[in-house]
């Protein structure tokens, strides 16, 4: 199947816009007011609280976009649970009442969303303008008549996100994005009503043109200007507007500049609406002149260039940002994307919000938009389960209506691991609003996708193979194509799969770094894991699912037949926590190559090494490594895009190496005997150095130092910084496993928007506090402006030393200012401490260095600022603090899914007895009672094997009866399980064949009678 066609981008920018810039309203032809200041919220369900005359004086003031999840306190109590990282949902209110201008009157007005989950309900005046349930569309509603008649509106906003959980991953509460009023003319060009094609030089523009009186004749100018501003075309249209007119216009440019990843260049097609001599709508629409080809045998070409999707998948949320990310920072994230050499993201499993899309097309990033997860229920109250069979063609004709002049989207997705009928309806509806773009889905396996995308199982040993030899009739591309897992900072040289189970039939080999493991350190003792699932990842390329990165890149770049790889995922997300990772405190799923604070992981720089080609090298491990014993042989690696790497050690060459292209010869790897000392990698060109990188062994913690990543503060209300804090020895090297507690004060106007570090585990909340502790030696703070101008200082303190005193038993404390904006301030700073305890005075202990403790020592600080006591900081050093260092367990096989995890109806949890794995078990003892699992397969549907491990003991019987149900459909009527020797004692275990789909499977044991019987975990091979 060939689609050649150019795609461009809608951009909502009128010539106008901004609320409290307009002050001169009635002159304006066009009005885009930003509607996101000064909003009521309460975080509650109000019965009455969309009537006029409702009192919301003592609820909270806020600007939006807003997330009052990611506000709230983790708790494994909180009914999202694991799939959506154990934040709090429930409802929540917005209310805002304004003035209505008389230039307003008699005009076409509109309030305008750019997304709000879920469930939102929107008033005027009382009036219900409608509901929207699905929370990842944008839309508006007419309040034309309702301002003609009133002095003042008052906008109610209800948000229903209760029912739970509302998807298998973080999906925020609230109105997330922007909100607009919108004020045009009475004729005017219609919402989302204008669609950009290209083919070589030729534009072709359908614009939707409707009036509310009667215009007569109506002109319509139609031109192209370039990023100069000089206008390269112009056509003009008469018709005569009745009510509504689709008017299509076609025109040229010459010699266009083209869009590509590499030169993003846009043009703007601007739209006129006249009537008589009257100018009465101008709308500006950014677009760019691109030709796409696909062909199944080589992919897809790009201005007659054969372009390989370089992708990731995505996720709304950003961390400790929630679901409302800034402009700035995902702006950052875009950008930080292409830099590790992504040319592509798949907005995974929704639409992201509009300005998403504007910033990949100017940045030049190539988009797969995706519209749904699952076309029925994949999570208890998601969208398919609810929503989807009444709401899918509106939901997905506003979602392809507002992208489709995108230059960055290529590819259409409509649905994830899902199937049905539907398929079909669902296609032939995107070609008919688009026949631009070609369609596809995350492993639907419907056959009437334009592109066949697979997800994890296209990772299968053997299929990449196979593609090679025998190309697919259609476009074929890696949905989800990797899936590895890595906690940055994290090392294991042994190889691990996931839940510890190398499924030899599908799974490529990954050998092993070393024969015994080198590393020991670890997040939690052995004692204190709920279940063997909960671990950190290794940052070697070496712990995986079926392949690793370094295969699949290489897959990729010599299929030709695979047009695109999309890894699983390019940030680590909240939410999916339980499945793969064990559940609490696990919050986040860990397959990212940046981590949940835009920290880059190891495997950023792999990417970078094989998809970037300004010269870098990059060092891992790092070089401090106080449990490991002397000279003992480490795997160093230097992942570098450079023609030849030489390391030296403590100034002394180790050799040089050539990168290879082979996938295990992608990195350069030096056997090195430990010793402290310093490490350098230099990459040559030509015999040149071109790159050099050098990390050194650090000593024990003693200070912080701060920087900015991205942009500075700028002048502007709400604007935002990321702070990145970093742990480091006396002289100012990287102290990799900081973990002290950082406490931050603002000075000027500016606030904390939000503190993270990227621990999956760490379940603090993220607003409110103005501490955090260190994950892997990095904490990141978010400041943003709480005034228009004028400075902003941050202030960050901390208490350091190594938690366990392993190495040392020094501590130091250290206080650092940086200047965000504005004239930088060098107060006169004081520290008094304590380590008994106490709560230090300006009559304690006055700092003046480091100074030595005990272990089982509590250290407190007082920081005085010009006078003014402002922080009291607080570290705790001991035995049971912080990471550990144990004695590394070595693969103890399949781990299953524990039964005191699952979903429980009548049933109990119970600690007492001998031989079982995890925690404990479950009894089921009545009647009907029943246990759950949930089973995320990301590979195709088919045969399995089922293994029950269970223990019962019934008098007079020969054992108790179970029944077994996989996704609602029974597949045993009735299974024995006999007696065991001893209950809760002595276990057995019973292997049923099944049959799984793809995507989300729900595994359920219900009890046929009164007779107990303990289950203590399932395995699914």
């Amino acid at each position: 199947m060939r689609i050649k066609n150019l795609i461009i981008l809608f951009v909502f920018s009128f010539i106008f816009s901004g609320f409290s810039t307009d002050k001169n309203p009635k002159d304006k032809i066009v009005q885009r007011l930003s509607f996101d200041s000064n909003w009521k919220f309460i975080q509650q369900d109000i019965a009455g609280a969309e009537k006029v005359s409702f009192n919301d004086a003592s609820w909270r003031t806020l600007n939006l976009p807003h997330d009052w999840s990611i506000e709230g306190e983790y708790s494994e109590e909180n009914p999202m649970g694991a799939g959506a990282g154990y934040l709090p949902a429930g409802f929540g209110w917005y209310r805002k009442t304004i003035t209505v201008p008389e230039n307003w009157k008699g005009k076409h007005v509109e309030i305008a969303f750019d997304g709000v989950f879920m469930n939102s309900t929107v008033w005027a005046n009382g009036q219900e303008l409608g509901t929207r349930p699905y929370g990842w569309v944008s839309f508006a509603y007419d309040v034309s008549e309702i301002a003609k008649t009133s002095k003042t509106i008052t906008f109610a906003v209800r948000v229903d996100n209760d029912k739970q959980p509302a998807a298998r991953w973080y999906t925020g509460s609230g109105i997330y994005a922007h909100t607009w009023i919108d004020i045009k003319n009475n004729t005017h060009v219609k919402r989302d009503g204008i669609f950009l094609r290209t083919e070589d030089d030729k534009v072709f523009v359908e614009t939707e043109l409707f009036t509310k009186e009667d215009a007569g004749k109506v002109t319509l100018i139609t031109s192209i200007i370039d990023k100069n501003g000089v206008e390269v075309a112009c056509d003009k249209d008469k018709i005569k507007l009745e009510k509504e007119a689709h008017v299509k216009t076609e025109l040229s440019i010459e010699n266009p500049n083209l869009w590509s990843v590499e030169s993003p260049y846009l043009y703007t097609l601007k739209t006129e609406v006249v009537v008589g001599k009257k100018v009465v709508d101008i709308v500006e629409t950014k677009f760019g002149v691109r030709d796409i080809e696909w062909i199944a045998e080589s992919g897809m070409w790009i201005n007659g260039k054969n372009v390989k999707l370089q992708g990731v998948c995505n996720h709304q949320d950003a961390g400790a940002l929630g679901a409302a990310v800034p402009y700035k920072i995902l702006k950052f994230r875009v950008q930080q994307l292409k830099d590790m050499g992504v040319n592509a993201i798949r907005t995974s499993h929704n639409p992201q919000t509009p300005e998403f899309y504007d910033i990949c097309d100017e940045v030049g990033m190539m988009v797969m938009d995706e519209i749904f997860d699952g076309w029925k229920k994949k999570a208890k109250n998601d969208y398919g389960a609810h929503h989807f069979d009444e709401w899918w063609k509106q939901d997905l004709t506003d979602w392809i209506k507002r992208d489709r002049n995108h230059p960055s989207i290529v590819i259409y997705s409509v649905g994830n691991e899902t199937g049905g009928p539907i398929g079909k309806d669902l296609v032939a509806t995107c070609n008919l609003l688009d026949p631009t773009r070609p369609v596809t889905s995350g492993h639907s396996g419907s056959d009437h996708m334009n592109v066949l995308g697979i997800n994890g199982g296209s990772e299968k040993k053997g299929f990449m193979e196979n593609l090679a030899k025998n190309p697919k009739d259609r476009v074929f591309i890696g949905t989800e194509n990797t899936h590895t897992w890595q906690v940055r900072g994290y090392y294991r040289t042994k190889t691990w799969y996931r839940d510890g189970f190398p499924n030899r039939n599908n799974t490529y080999e990954i050998p092993d770094l070393t024969e015994k493991e080198v590393f020991t350190h670890d997040w939690i003792q052995e004692s204190g894991r709920k279940n063997r699932k909960q671990i950190f990842n290794s940052s070697y390329d070496n712990a995986t699912v079926r392949v690793s990165s370094r295969l699949s890149i290489e897959q990729l770049r010599d299929v030709p037949a695979y047009a695109g790889s999309f890894r699983w995922t390019g940030y680590d997300y909240i939410g999916e926590a339980g499945y793969v990772h064990g559940g609490w405190p696990f919050k986040a799923f860990m397959g990212g190559a940046i981590d949940l604070a835009n920290f880059e992981k190891d495997l950023f720089y792999l990417y970078q090494s094989q998809w970037t080609t300004k010269p870098m090298v990059h060092i891992l491990p790092h070089w401090t490594h106080p449990k490991v014993a002397l000279d003992t042989e480490i795997p160093v690696w230097v992942y570098s895009n450079t023609e030849e790497v030489e390391l030296f050690f403590n100034d002394v060459s180790l050799g040089k190496q050539k990168p290879g292209t082979a996938w295990d010869e992608m990195q350069c790897q030096w056997m090195v005997k430990w010793q402290p000392g310093t490490l350098k990698a230099v990459g040559y060109k030509d015999g040149k150095v071109v790159s050099e990188k050098i990390i050194r062994t650090a000593d024990q913690p003693s200070k912080i130092k701060l920087s900015v990543d991205g942009e500075a503060l700028q002048n502007s209300l709400d604007d935002i910084v990321q702070v990145r804090v970093t742990t480091t020895d006396d002289k100012g090297e990287f102290y990799p496993y900081g973990e002290n507690r950082t406490y931050f004060n603002v000075f000027g106007g500016g606030k904390i928007k939000a503190l993270d570090n990227g621990s999956p585990v760490d379940v603090e909340q993220h607003v409110g506090p103005n501490h955090r502790v260190a994950f892997y030696g990095l904490t990141r703070a978010y400041i943003s402006a709480t005034d228009e101008k004028g400075a902003v200082n941050l202030l960050a303190s901390c208490i350091l030393g190594e938690k366990k005193l392993i190495t040392s038993n020094k501590v130091s404390i250290d206080t650092e200012m940086i200047n965000l904006r504005g004239n930088k301030i060098n107060p006169k700073i004081e520290v008094y401490y304590t380590t008994n305890g106490n709560t230090p005075t300006t009559n304690s202990s006055v700092y003046n260095g480091a100074f030595d403790i005990e272990i089982e020592t509590t250290v407190k600080a007082l920081i005085v600022v010009d006078g003014k006591e402002t922080q009291i900081l607080e570290e705790k050093f001991g035995q049971s603090e912080g990471f550990t260092w144990n004695e590394t367990l070595e693969n103890l096989g399949q781990i299953g899914e524990q039964a005191e995890e699952a979903t429980l109806v009548n049933a109990t949890v119970s600690l007492k007895g001998k031989n079982f794995n995890g925690k404990g078990f479950v009894s089921l003892a009545k009647k009907g009672a029943s246990i759950s699992w949930y089973q995320e397969n990301d590979g195709s549907a088919g045969n399995a094997e089922l293994t029950i491990r269970y223990s019962t003991k019934i008098k007079d019987k020969s054992g108790a009866y179970i029944k077994v149900i996989v996704s609602d459909k029974v597949v045993r009527k009735e299974v024995l399980l006999s007696n065991t020797q001893h209950s809760g004692n002595n276990w057995k275990t019973v292997k049923i064949p099944i049959k799984i789909g793809r995507g989300a499977n729900t595994i359920l044991i219900e009890s046929l009678g009164n007779d107990e019987v303990l289950i203590d975990e399932i395995l699914i091979k």
